[in-house]
């Protein structure tokens, strides 16, 4: 078999398996949440805001693999309202496995408010990008609407995870509640 041969069977496999994992997101299924009367929470009212199941969770040896194929997508998104969506939906899916690692997995606190504050970086990057997006020229209202929403509803998963660990005083459930307050001031700008 030549060097060329070789080489394009290498990108065709590269191309046949990249592309399916592109356009398969994780099914947006109702998965518990806090609302959902498994854990009581301190929000006097619910946020209408459904955070997709986040498939793989970071526990699993194979995670590496989900890394690089999100990061591979976020790199070849060239609109910045197209990254920044994509951003928000890494974000709410970390936020909902930082949930399901309290919830349903004894053990696993300090990893679940490891992708907690993974989140939080996904959700400050799709504000920096909506920012770029309204500097170009794109409409950002609707968008900043479900950023806000999102915020929200991570702040209100931020303590049940609290609540289950029982570290609902703790300095890093503190920190991110400050970055979420940060976070809201800046979505307002887009609004």
């Amino acid at each position: 078999m030549s060097v060329k041969q070789l080489t394009l069977s290498a990108i065709i496999l590269f191309i046949a398996i990249y592309i399916p994992l592109v356009t398969a997101y994780a099914q947006e299924s109702k998965t518990p949440t806090p609302t959902d009367g498994i854990i009581p929470s301190a929000a006097p009212t619910p946020i209408d805001y459904q955070l997709p199941y986040p498939g793989m969770f970071p526990d699993n040896p194979l995670y590496f693999l989900k890394v690089f194929r999100d990061n591979l997508t976020s790199f070849f998104l060239s609109k910045p309202i197209d990254k920044a969506n994509f951003e928000l939906l890494q974000s709410d899916k970390n936020v909902q496995a930082s949930y399901l690692l309290v919830t349903q997995q004894q053990g696993k606190t300090l990893l679940a408010f490891q992708i907690f504050s993974q989140a939080q970086d996904d959700f400050s990057q799709a504000v920096i990008q909506a920012k770029n997006a309204k500097k170009q020229g794109y409409s950002t209202k609707e968008f900043a609407d479900k950023l806000s929403s999102a915020n929200q509803k991570h702040e209100q998963i931020l303590q049940a995870i609290a609540q289950a660990a029982n570290q609902t005083s703790s300095p890093t459930v503190q920190k991110e509640h400050d970055r979420a307050m940060e976070l809201a001031k800046e979505i307002k700008s887009l609004q």
